[in-house]
This record gives C-alpha cells, structure tokens and sequence, in this order.
C-alpha cells in the first residue's frame, strides 16, 4: 500500500514538473524576459534633474520597493531618467522582468532557493543598485520632463507585442517642466494658446491605453501643487489619457494621495 501511494505522489509530481515546463515561455538568460515577450511594462521615468532631498530620497525608496515587489511574474520594470532627448530618444538604464519568488515554486517542480536567489541577484538587487546611482546623479541646468515621456513611450510602451497587455508609466518629478521651449519658472502656468502651438504638438505623445501616475516632489521654488496636478491632468488628457492619479511622497510614507 505504501508503494502504491509513493508511486502515485511521484507520478503526479513528474506530471506537474513536465506540465510547468511544457507551458513555460523561454526566458531570455540576461533580462529574464520571456523571449516572446513580456507580460506587461512599468516604465519609472525619475527626474534627477534637481537634487532630492534625504526625506524625499527614503520615501522614494520606500515607493519603489512597494513598486518593484507589485510586478507581476514575467512583467518588465524599465527605469529611465529625465534627460535631454535632442540628440537621440532616452535608453532605460535597467530592464528586467520579474523571474518569480521561491515561495511561489513548488519543491516538486523546482528549487524554491535557487530561484529565490535569482530574483535577489537578477532583479531586486541591480535594480536596487540603478536607483542608488540615479539618485546621487548630479543636476542638471535643463528639465525636459515632456520630451523624455515621449522619449519612454516611443521605446518602452509602444512595442507591437504589448498591444492587448498593461502598460504603467510612473513618473516622479516636481513637474517643473524646464526646457527653452517651455518653462515654468518662468512664474506662470501656460495659457490656453499652449496648447495649440507647434512645441506642444511636437512633444505630444500616444497616451491611450497607459496607466499614468505621478510620485510628485515638493520643492520651494515649484509652483502651487494643485495647479500643478491640474495642468498635467490637461496635459495629459490631451494625448488620450483618460486619467492620472498622482501622489506625493513623504518621509517614511512612500507615496500619500494628492487627489
């Protein structure tokens, strides 16, 4: 009887080892991204163009380890930051899709600590890594906020294969869009006749179908957040989005509501 019952427990666990692996995609070695492509994109474009403060810094992390965590099984975490789009569209620094946690693996299947490990080594920690450097990057005079968002969804969230499949951009920035063609340190929100000008037509982008969020900075010299959150609420509805939802981060808090 014990025979029989062994035999059948390891049956059925060879029947899901070669069921798991019959139906799992082919994982690209480097990226750990199904070579057929991911399950879905979450673009996190940070602006770094003005230094963040220590409190502004932890929450960050806090919000991108909540972030990072949330990443579907096969989904793509790109990391870009604000920078000028001129001479050619912006590169992520890092993209890497989630290769699953151990304790999601089954020990008939899998080894729970061999793939609990590749997460850390191939996915939690470089990712860690790139954030550190991006922000202890140094400023910069320019803050081309809406040409680098055209810049990510041109090469991040516009790929034929992501068609039917969720797409995020997550922007963290003060929003102080600061370039020759546009600046609001300039000391006033643009007036309606912004909107339909040819700088605005050339930085538009296809926002359809893209869940946007913003991680807003505060600083002293940013103008009123309301009004801020209400011009790129606009801002975006004019290249087809349907809604933003924006948050602010604060100490040990990550990211609080704003809306």
């Amino acid at each position: 009887m014990l025979i029989i019952v062994a035999l059948f427990f390891i049956t059925a666990g060879a029947g899901s080892y070669f069921y798991s692996k019959a139906n799992s995609p082919e994982i690209d070695k480097n990226t750990f991204c199904p070579k057929s492509g991911a399950e879905s994109v979450t673009a996190l474009l940070i602006d770094a163009t003005d230094s963040l403060s220590v409190q502004q810094k932890q929450a960050f992390i806090f919000a991108f380890q909540s972030l990072r965590d949330a990443i579907p099984l096969h989904g793509r975490l790109d990391l870009y930051f604000i920078h000028s789009t001129q001479s050619s569209l912006l590169k992520p620094v890092a993209s890497l899709c989630n290769p699953g946690h151990g304790d999601a693996i089954s020990p008939l299947i899998g080894n729970p600590r061999h793939v609990e490990q590749m997460w850390q080594d191939g996915f939690g920690q470089p990712l860690e890594r790139e954030i550190s450097q991006l922000l202890d990057a140094s400023p910069e005079n320019e803050s081309p906020i809406m040409e680098s968002i055209q810049s990510v969804v041109l090469t991040s969230l516009s790929e034929p294969s992501l068609r039917d499949k969720t797409k995020k951009l997550i922007i963290v920035s003060d929003l102080m869009q600061h370039t020759s063609d546009l600046s609001l340190y300039r000391g006033a929100l643009p007036t309606e006749n912004f909107f339909q000008n040819k700088s605005f037509e050339r930085m538009k982008s296809d926002l359809r179908d893209i869940d946007i969020s913003v991680w807003m900075l505060v600083r002293d010299n940013a103008l009123n957040r309301s009004k801020l959150a209400e011009l790129w609420q606009r801002i975006f509805a004019e290249q087809g989005a349907q809604n933003a939802y924006f948050c602010v981060l604060v100490e040990s808090n990550g990211c609080q509501n704003d809306r």
